[in-house]
């Protein structure tokens, strides 16, 4: 009786010594991959974040929604420790902070990072390309520009014009201004300007970057013999002469790194910074359309010549 009383005591002991133990183990850190969409644009960095993160990853894809995305997040922090995140796209990276705060995230292909103030630990690597580089790429390419006409709005920083205007004059070429409150002005600003610039740069608005504003100065642009400079390879498809943009692929592995630093010292992460890499994509049909003979120098420069069938 002794012997079987003392078994049925164990029970309960031994019940309570593996509930112990398991709320002791430690729970299984990760590093979430949290993308805002479904866009192809994302597969590159991803996959050279992978390769040069040297941990296992967890991809979340938002799939465009707060709902979703804020479900996700919590379900993966309720399921292990987050080290760290590595969002792509404005709604992932805004989502990631907003429901994990202090995780350290890495961020891409964030247009106007600077107007969201992420909270810290947070570092990344801008969509744009520093606009002297952009500038004197340009005036490489396109050495008889003159005049380069520029519509924005306060979307754009003030450093970026600061830096264009000076970028512009120490190139020798000038550079013509039209500022805009909203989309449907964009029109009338290029009406004012077309006659007095051979060329026009539209940087990352989202102002002036609608599917209507694009289509009529792309049109414009070919008719009135004017070099559109776009900021991506889909634009250059749709009618624009070239763009220089990020490359993808050298975002991604730039990003583990700035993220694998952050995570190390979260109290101080690294800066922001410039994409390392660039793709630089050439329209030949349009360049034939206004007039621009493309050498095959120039055209050897480029990672990707369009429109040529």
């Amino acid at each position: 009786m002794i012997n079987t009383v003392s078994r049925h005591s164990l029970i309960p002991a031994l019940a309570c010594l593996i509930a112990a133990l398991a709320v002791a183990a430690p729970v299984e850190a990760k590093i979430l991959v949290v993308k805002s969409d479904s866009l192809p644009q994302y597969e590159a960095p991803i996959s050279t974040f992978k390769a040069a993160i040297g941990e296992d990853v967890i991809v979340l894809d938002i799939e465009g929604s707060r709902e979703t995305g804020e479900r996700l997040l919590r379900a993966s922090a309720a399921d292990g420790k987050v080290n760290g995140i590595f969002a792509l796209g404005t709604q992932a990276a805004y989502l990631s902070k907003a429901v994990l705060p202090s995780v350290p995230m890495s961020f891409a292909m964030v247009l106007n990072w600077e107007r969201y103030e992420f909270a810290q630990p947070t570092t990344g690597v801008s969509v744009e390309i520093p606009v002297d580089i952009l500038f004197t790429r340009f005036r490489l390419l396109l050495p008889e520009t003159k005049r380069i006409g520029l519509i924005y709005s306060d979307k754009i920083s003030e450093q970026t014009l600061v830096t264009a205007r000076k970028a512009a004059a120490t190139l020798g070429v000038g550079l013509v201004e039209e500022k805009v409150q909203h989309g449907g002005d964009v029109v009338g600003a290029f009406r004012r300007i077309r006659r007095s610039v051979d060329a026009l740069w539209i940087p990352t608005d989202p102002v002036v970057v609608t599917r209507d504003n694009f289509k009529y100065l792309s049109d414009r642009c070919r008719k009135d013999g004017i070099a559109f400079l776009a900021f991506s390879e889909n634009f250059v498809r749709a009618g624009a002469l070239l763009s220089i943009s990020p490359d993808y692929a050298t975002m991604g592995s730039q990003a583990a790194v700035l993220l694998q630093r952050a995570m190390s010292t979260p109290s101080s992460p690294p800066a922001v910074q410039a994409p390392l890499g660039s793709t630089l994509v050439i329209n030949s049909k349009v360049a034939d359309e206004i007039g621009i003979d493309l050498n095959a120098g120039v055209l050897g420069m480029a990672d990707l010549v369009v429109g040529s069938d």
